[in-house]
């Protein structure tokens, strides 16, 4: 059974009248009637009756209109769903990134893609650095928002946006009441800090605390800079995190600005740079236009 039979049959049931159907399906009389009678012998029944006056349907030419209608239908929907995964309106993306990076800005970025796009389904994992660059890698994630840039070739990233880094102290801290901080200010504090060997991002951060003069002494070190406010508020000492940590989280904590200069951390998108879905180009496209900018892969 074929499609072109059950349309030849459906709009012949809907005129019957051949040289009517024949017109609308834009093909000649003998072809039609030819599509009819194979299948009639296809399903071993009549479905139409012919007398030299007039056309009508059979009791079994009824019922099967139905089932061909619905079948007709459910093979238009599968083309629809086709060109829109063609399209990328439709499928799943996989997202790496940090706790942080999603309060830094990404949950809402999602949020204004997913309700664009109903139809296309975000998976959002929490992973470190180093394994979001490997999952891009191996193909078992899309698009990584990572703090630090990656060096395969094999990768594309892409500037998203930039936070502030702030100092982070507990309320009852000496310099808790201060509008900003200098980095020199936390000399004497022992540091929450992240593992240097996470990310060249953890190593910017411990760079900016040397260039101030002092290597710090380090009470902890975790993975995550969400993380980090738990220890702060534990009294492991105080830290520098991106100001996006401050959205979201309660506790006894104070997030103080850092004057003059504050250093700053940058988001990138990564993701693979050879045949990217559909729906990833369609996402990556929206979250450029979200950012406002337009963004050449490097």
């Amino acid at each position: 059974m074929r499609i072109r039979q059950l349309q030849c049959f459906v709009v012949l049931a809907e005129e019957l009248n051949f040289t009517r159907a024949a017109q609308r399906l834009n093909m000649s009389q003998p072809p039609l009637s030819t599509q009819i009678q194979t299948l009639e012998r296809e399903l071993h029944t009549e479905l139409i009756s012919r007398t030299s006056r007039r056309v009508k349907l059979t009791r079994a030419g009824e019922l099967f209109l139905l089932r061909a209608r619905n079948m007709l239908d459910q093979y238009e929907r599968s083309l629809q769903e086709i060109r829109e995964i063609q399209r990328g309106q439709d499928g799943v993306i996989e997202i790496g990134t940090t706790g942080s990076i999603l309060r830094g800005g990404l949950s809402e970025l999602l949020a204004e893609f997913a309700a664009a796009h109903p139809r296309i389904t975000l998976r959002v994992n929490e992973q470190s650095p180093t394994a979001q660059i490997n999952e891009v890698l191996s193909r078992r994630t899309d698009v990584s928002f990572n703090r630090s840039m990656p060096r395969d070739e094999e990768l594309a990233y892409e500037y998203g946006w930039q936070e502030e880094m702030v100092a982070l102290v507990r309320s009852d801290h000496r310099l808790a009441g201060h509008a900003s901080v200098l980095i020199t200010d936390l000399r004497e504090e022992r540091f929450v800090v992240l593992r240097p060997e996470s990310s060249d991002f953890a190593t910017y951060v411990m760079a900016c605390v040397i260039a101030a003069g002092y290597r710090p002494r380090i009470s902890q070190q975790v993975i995550d800079a969400q993380s980090i406010p738990s220890l702060i508020v534990a009294g492991f000492g105080v830290s520098i995190v991106p100001a996006g940590i401050a959205r979201l989280t309660s506790g006894p904590l104070v997030f103080l600005p850092i004057r003059p200069n504050p250093p700053i951390s940058e988001v990138y998108i990564v993701y693979h740079n050879r045949d990217p879905l559909p729906a990833l180009q369609l996402f990556l496209a929206e979250i450029r236009r979200l950012l406002g900018h337009e963004v050449t892969p490097r």
